[in-house]
């Protein structure tokens, strides 16, 4: 089947049609968007807790420890502390000084520097405790 200039109708490749060039031009767009897209979430949306809450409570770091166990460092309204995160519930090991985030080291290394281990703490003396220390600004 021809049209009356008589090229026929049948035959050319989508990639040499223009809506063939437009369609992979689209794709092209669509993937570079998502691509800067995940690039721009991870390095600026880094540390922050879907419903975080204005950012006022921040984990920094976490070691896992094995079998659902981890120990984390967490910073609310500015205080520092080290908990630890069990099946059996959470448990505050240590209020961390100021001048620890200063020194240079690993977590592996703050956390072997906490001497105190302190005692289990209930998950309601932990929310007490934050909300005692971190007072209301």
């Amino acid at each position: 089947m021809t049209l009356e200039d008589g090229k026929p109708t049948q035959g050319q490749s989508p990639e040499n049609s223009p809506s063939g060039l437009r369609t992979f031009g689209s794709l092209v767009l669509v993937l570079g968007l998502a691509g800067v897209s995940l690039w721009a979430l991870r390095k600026y949306g880094r540390g922050r807790v879907p419903g975080g809450g204005g950012g006022k409570l921040r984990v920094e770091e976490t070691l896992a420890l094995g079998d659902r166990r981890f120990v984390s460092i967490l910073e609310a309204e500015g205080q520092r502390f080290l908990i630890a995160l069990t099946p059996q519930g959470i448990q505050l090991l240590s209020k961390l000084d100021p001048g620890d985030r200063d020194e240079p080291g690993t977590f592996d290394e703050a956390l072997s520097r906490q001497v105190d281990l302190g005692r289990p703490v209930p998950v309601k003396e932990m929310e007490a405790l934050l909300r005692q220390n971190g007072g209301d600004r």
